[in-house]
């Protein structure tokens, strides 16, 4: 009797959690993967503080978008003073809050310095980027590298009366669609997925998403290796442009926050009405298919871009309701556009 109540204690007394390997422990932190979450969880034990910087799968919800390269929020002389003269009235009538790395510091790339083996990182911003006319519906999914490598856009309409047509303000206002995605997506990658790459040398994949799904921004691992191989080109065309006064508005990352999009063919489909499974009917429906001109693909005849833009859109938005709208969308016929860098 006595030597099962030693026993009992023996195991009441040992952390059953403990025994658990590393290995196992990664993986549960992967399948966690929100990363405040995962900061909270380093303040459970020292072994938990120790692997929590080693999850290399993490999702990264922001609740607002904000450059590592900005600079903090400067108050005036005036406010600093008086912050500085009521600081220790403050510090002795409230307690001193408990530092928060998530709010500390605001920007993504800050957030992850605590990480230091990621691998895949998704970043899922409060919503989306485009303020669209009532009715309007826009998904949209970009791939890049150093910069635009394909974008593929849905639109269409809910609530329309007639799907209207491309011609006129039809097409015009596809385009705007179109460009409104296209600044987007570079918005996004100029702003988080560039900064992150360029702070963590093991990421292999970056995802941008939004709450709303309205629209990503995915860059894989050869993207990463070709931003990571133009850094040093990047910076050199920086420099030109500020010797250069006149050449500033033509460096790829310029004062306009954003990657600058190249030179781009746009095929672009169109159905007044499409009729869907389960009822569901989009007015209006619009599949756009950019890639740049220079060094888009490797298709060679029309057969083959056709091909390899099928494929593009194909896969852009996986399957349910959107996925077999692009897939009638694409027996329908195409219309060719082409625009400018901006």
């Amino acid at each position: 009797m006595m030597n099962n109540l030693r026993y009992e204690q023996s195991v009441n007394d040992d952390d059953v959690f403990d025994r658990l390997p590393d290995s196992l422990i990664h993986v549960i932190f992967n399948r966690i993967s929100d990363v405040k979450t995962l900061i909270r969880c380093r303040s459970v034990s020292r072994r938990f503080s120790s692997l929590v910087p080693q999850a290399d799968t993490l999702l990264l919800r922001v609740d607002r978008v904000v450059s590592a390269t900005d600079p903090v929020d400067a108050d005036s002389p005036l406010l600093t003073f008086l912050r500085s003269f009521f600081k220790p009235i403050l510090d002795l009538v409230s307690p001193k809050p408990l530092h928060d790395p998530a709010r500390s510091q605001r920007s993504p790339a800050q957030i992850l310095r605590g990480f230091d083996r990621i691998r895949e990182l998704y970043l899922e911003l409060p919503s989306g980027d485009l303020r669209l006319e009532k009715g309007a519906v826009i998904r949209w999914r970009a791939e890049f590298g150093r910069t635009l490598r394909s974008c593929v856009i849905l639109g269409f309409r809910t609530g329309a009366v007639g799907g209207g047509d491309l011609v006129g303000g039809g097409l015009k206002m596809r385009v705007v669609w179109t460009i409104t995605a296209l600044i987007a997506a570079s918005a996004r990658h100029y702003y988080m997925v560039r900064e992150v790459v360029r702070e963590h040398e093991g990421v292999e994949r970056v995802v941008v998403g939004d709450r709303e799904e309205e629209g990503t921004v995915v860059m894989e691992r050869d993207g990463v290796r070709e931003c990571r191989e133009s850094w040093e080109e990047e910076e050199e065309d920086q420099d030109e442009a500020r010797a250069s006064p006149s050449n500033r508005r033509g460096v790829w990352w310029g004062r306009s926050n954003r990657t600058k999009v190249p030179a781009v063919r746009m095929r672009m489909r169109h159905v007044p009405r499409l009729e869907l499974s389960g009822g569901v009917r989009m007015d209006g429906a619009t599949l756009v298919v950019v890639k740049p001109i220079n060094g888009g693909g490797g298709a060679e005849t029309e057969a083959e871009e056709e091909e390899e833009i099928s494929g593009t859109a194909g896969m852009a938005f996986g399957g349910g309701v959107y996925g077999e709208a692009v897939e009638k969308l694409l027996k329908s016929r195409s219309y060719i556009l082409e625009m400018n860098s901006f």
